[in-house]
């Protein structure tokens, strides 16, 4: 995903750790995969500056319900066997193109 906001990268101490951690859970940042630091983190810094933070005080409780719950643990394998057979077509029809031979 592209953005333009400035990524960086921290070790957290365990007590800072564990306290980003209730910052997420008291602010509702939490997804099926756990705490949103990214969120927390904009969230929680915004407060300290005491600047306009674009994330919202509560996520919407839909947002966890967005994610399918029933995709496959093997998704990618899945997926690969689908485009397997479409690759060999379409390599087959690149192929006929460069050649100068028909398609059909």
């Amino acid at each position: 995903m592209a953005t333009d906001k400035k990524h960086i990268a921290v070790y957290l101490d365990p007590a800072v750790e564990q306290a980003l951690t209730e910052f997420c859970t008291a602010s509702g940042l939490e997804s099926k995969k756990g705490p949103m630091y990214s969120a927390a983190v904009n969230k929680a810094l915004a407060q300290f500056f005491e600047v306009e933070s674009t994330t919202p005080n509560k996520l919407p409780s839909t947002t966890s319900n967005t994610i399918p719950s029933d995709i496959p643990d093997n998704w990618e394998q899945r997926i690969a066997e689908i485009i397997k057979p479409l690759r060999a077509e379409l390599k087959a029809e690149l192929k006929a193109e460069i050649l100068g031979e028909s398609a059909a």
